[in-house]
């Protein structure tokens, strides 16, 4: 899988872009967008109700365009074309293959336990999702990590995401427990946060998840990131079955902020 643009068809469709900066402006960063995609091949979209496949319920909607700036930080960003529902990318391939949305690696059904499914898929089927879908993502980002090490000798990976409940906070970061990077990291992450005004928690609800669980190590520190959805999109009808669309005024005032956060964390990693 290259990182070019070829155009996509119904059935193979691109299963992540990457965006980089230019060379001279490049920092050891790589900002990952799992749950951002919403294309689902036919074959699949055929067995989905009609709700589910009109809704995507908790889809990370429109991040790619809310981080769109990030490469002119200097930060490679990767993003999921594929809804989270083809599968899971932030769930262990090896754990739970079919079943709860909070737990299985491709959901039977969305967090409220409304079916996501008009026929329940068989094994066989699932499993092919896996290697399709699922693994190619995970071998281009340690690929992308791979090759920032072998540069620069570390690298921060920031697992980007979007939720709209249970907390009224705007972030929530997590870095598995003060496990999956500094504890400098985070605070410098959380701090930056909060001087543009965000309201800001660590670790609770959203700790991070298998992702950045399967690429942290001692060279590679990794944070996931959890913003609101209130914060970008027109939540009037969040709660309806359409798809959320993003509010123009409230991402005008967002992005400037997040630019501000994100430089900082760039800065720090410039200069540690």
């Amino acid at each position: 899988m290259n990182d070019q643009s070829t155009g996509p068809s119904r059935e193979c469709q691109q299963l992540y872009r990457i965006e980089r900066p230019c060379p001279e402006n490049s920092v050891p960063i790589i900002a990952s967008m799992p749950h951002s995609g919403t294309f689902v091949p036919p074959s699949i979209a055929d067995a989905f109700t009609p709700l589910h496949l009109n809704w995507l319920r908790n889809t990370d909607w429109h991040l790619p365009q809310v981080y769109d700036f990030l490469p002119e930080l200097g930060v490679t960003t990767i993003a999921a074309t594929h809804s989270r529902y083809v599968t899971d990318l932030n769930r262990n391939p090896e754990g739970l293959l079919f079943g709860s949305f909070n737990e299985a690696v491709i959901s039977d059904s969305m967090f409220d336990g409304t079916p996501i499914y008009r026929k329940p898929p068989d094994e066989q089927s699932l499993r092919q999702r896996l290697v399709k879908y699922h693994s190619p993502y995970h071998e281009e980002l340690s690929n992308l990590i791979d090759r920032m090490l072998r540069v620069c000798g570390r690298v921060l990976l920031l697992d980007l995401h979007a939720f709209f409940g249970p907390i009224a906070d705007d972030v929530c970061i997590g870095d598995l427990r003060s496990t999956s990077c500094r504890q400098e990291t985070t605070t410098l992450a959380s701090k930056a946060f909060k001087r543009q005004g965000f309201r800001t928690v660590c670790n609770e609800p959203f700790s991070g998840g298998y992702l950045i669980r399967r690429h942290h190590n001692s060279s590679t520190e990794a944070l996931q990131i959890e913003l609101r959805y209130t914060t970008y999109l027109d939540c009037t009808h969040i709660d309806k079955p359409i798809r959320p669309q993003l509010d123009p005024m409230r991402l005008a005032k967002l992005k400037p902020r997040l630019r501000e956060v994100f430089g900082e964390i760039v800065d720090l990693w410039r200069n540690t």
